[in-house]
């Protein structure tokens, strides 16, 4: 034997023993996980609370079983059977309960196989309790939102849920659901159907939702769903995909609906909108991750109509970047408001100029946005703004719209217009300046106008309302208008001193228009009452003064008018001209009660200083 063989054989033999004792142990380790996996199989009783610590600490949630639980691992298809399952919110929400389950069925794709996720979830009897804070976190998510997306759901390729019961209280959204919710034909060779009937925001609803049969659903196929939902005579409908199958972070779809009243999309979406009469939407929607675009909008009301596009970015901590940019061809005010709906509580009130249409919502609080709407006609009433372009900026709660501009009866205005809308009702603040509006656009029943000139309008106002009626029945400020040449019928000039020669021109039907000088009127506002500290016309025949006040609350006039002759007057009465009604409907009357006949007045002459008019 050779000296070295020895110890090469003792090297040799030592390590052959060391492979034994590890082929060894690792063939015990087998023989004890086989033996404890069928013992699980057997009976899951055995290790049943450190599986549900397990479970419960892979989900993030407390998890927790009373009735029976199988676990079925010595198979191709892994399969799990627990009973009476009660599963727990996640600790990024309140404390709570997500799912109440009499009967869980979970389904492993095969083992060694391409397929990955479940091929059966069943739940049979069950009661889910679904919540979404303001903030936007949920109990159905699988991860903490503020540490990570999630990404998609598992693969499913079998789903059924029998006897259940979902309640949804959404936040965000403002949506509330209670009721029941099915999914038939689980077979692989049906396609996907989701029904549900209850109650949303407090009005029925039922829904449908058919989808391409998921065993067809491959990561790289979009996944095709149709979706139809009715409540309080609306009906909304959807068709579109999820570009990746189980990602609802991702969804293209076209939908559209229609019902009595646009503002009943609330009860289907959780989205507040104006009141109107019988409208349609469509559009289409694309979503990718926190970030959803609406384009192609179009909705139909009555003659008015609005569309564009619509983007929201849902940032951490709840609130959401909305950027806008609509527009109309025609928008009326009379196609909105709970009189275009049908719903006004006093609908034999005479119209409004100022609308009731809620335009500060709570979403305005909640949302930061950037946009514009822009009309080519809007119809206030009888009177028509075109060529509207309104800029707006929101962020937290502060409105500003420092650039609306436009043109008003011949003439343009520039309104600047800020809100604080964080304590109901907004706080607001308008600034307007409207130059040469045409007197002879203001609308009245003769052929031909009574009154021509051009008019300079100027408000500074202020109060607290979440419409333009509640901002004007409490606002503060001032009104100054300024005409520095015009005309006026003579008829018209001469009846404010109600004198046979102004009666006498009236009933003759004469359209003379006679030169007027210039004209003022300046109102005080406070709480919703103009009071009027100076009034005037100055024409050729007759100086008119005026006082009295405007209830903005009831949109009502108290003016009173005197008109002083020039010139020599015969079988003159002396009474003022009062101005009554409302501000689109206005009366004229006499006062009778604060007349006086004279034969003949030789008149006073009185002109005003329109030179320091002008200057001012």
């Amino acid at each position: 034997m050779e000296r070295g063989a020895a110890p090469t054989r003792l090297l040799v033999s030592s390590a052959m023993r060391h492979r034994l004792v590890k082929s060894a142990a690792g063939a015990l380790l087998l023989v004890v996980l086989t033996l404890a996996a069928v013992l699980l199989a057997w009976n899951a009783n055995l290790l049943r609370p450190s599986f549900i610590r397990f479970v419960s600490w892979q989900s993030g949630r407390p998890i927790d079983v009373r009735g029976e639980l199988h676990l079925h691992l010595l198979t191709r298809s892994p399969r799990i059977e627990a009973e009476q399952v009660t599963i727990g919110n996640p600790p990024w929400t309140k404390p709570g309960i997500t799912a109440e389950v009499g009967k869980l069925t979970v389904t492993f794709a095969p083992l060694l196989s391409r397929q990955s996720g479940l091929s059966l979830l069943k739940i049979d009897t069950a009661r889910l309790h679904f919540m979404r804070d303001s903030a936007g976190r949920a109990n159905w998510q699988r991860v903490d939102p503020d540490k990570s997306t999630g990404g998609p759901l598992p693969m499913i390729r079998a789903l059924e849920l029998v006897h259940t019961h979902v309640t949804l209280s959404d936040e965000r959204l403002h949506l509330a659901y209670d009721g029941d919710l099915s999914v038939v034909g689980p077979d692989s060779a049906q396609a996907l159907q989701m029904e549900g009937a209850g109650t949303l925001n407090q009005h029925a609803v039922t829904f449908r939702l058919k989808g391409d049969p998921l065993p067809s659903a491959v990561p790289d196929k979009p996944y095709a769903f149709e979706f139809d939902e009715r409540s309080s005579g609306s009906h909304f409908t959807a068709q579109g995909s999820l570009p990746r199958p189980f990602d609802l972070g991702m969804v293209d779809a076209a939908f559209d609906a229609s019902g009595a009243d646009l503002r009943d999309l609330y009860y289907l979406v959780g989205v507040s909108l104006p009141n109107t009469g019988i409208f349609h939407l469509h559009g289409r929607m694309v979503r990718r991750g926190s970030e959803t675009l609406f384009n192609d909008l179009k909705a139909v009301s009555g003659q008015s109509d609005v569309q564009g596009r619509v983007s929201l970015d849902t940032q951490k901590g709840g609130r959401t970047l909305v950027h806008v940019d609509l527009s109309s061809n025609l928008l009326r005010l009379v196609d909105l408001g709970l009189r275009a709906a049908g719903r006004d509580p006093h609908p034999d009130a005479p119209p409004k100029l100022f609308s009731d249409v809620q335009l500060i919502t709570p979403a305005t609080r909640r949302v930061d946005a950037t946009g514009k709407y822009s009309a080519r006609r809007l119809l206030l009433s009888r009177v028509e703004v075109s060529e509207l372009s309104a800029p707006f900026t929101i962020e937290r709660g502060l409105i500003k719209a420092p650039q609306i501009t436009g043109h008003f009866m011949g003439g343009s205005f520039v309104l600047d217009l800020d809100a604080d809308a964080n304590q109901p009702p907004a706080r607001t603040r308008l600034e307007m300046r409207l130059t040469d509006l045409q007197l002879a656009q203001i609308p009245h029943k003769s052929e031909s106008p009574p009154y021509e000139g051009s008019l300079l309008l100027q408000i500074h106002a202020r109060g607290r309302g979440d419409s333009l009626h509640a901002l004007a029945a409490g606002a503060d400020g001032s009104l100054s208008a300024r005409v520095l040449r015009g005309t006026i019928r003579d008829s018209l000039a001469e009846l404010a001193g109600v004198d046979l020669r102004g009666l006498g021109l009236t009933l003759s039907g004469r359209s003379r228009q006679v030169p007027v000088h210039c004209a003022a009127a300046d109102f005080e506002i406070h709480a919703g009452v103009m009071h009027a500290t100076r009034f005037f016309i100055d024409s050729e025949p007759v100086f008119i003064s005026g006082d009295g006040q405007v209830l903005l609350d009831p949109e009502t006039l108290d003016l009173k008018l005197r008109g002083e002759p020039k010139g020599l007057r015969i079988l003159r009465l002396k009474a003022p001209v009062l101005v009554q009604g409302t501000l689109l409907q206005p009366k004229l009357s006499v006062d009778v009660a604060d007349s006086g006949l004279k034969l003949v007045d030789r008149g006073t002459p009185n002109d005003a200083d329109c030179a320091a008019l002008q200057r001012n």
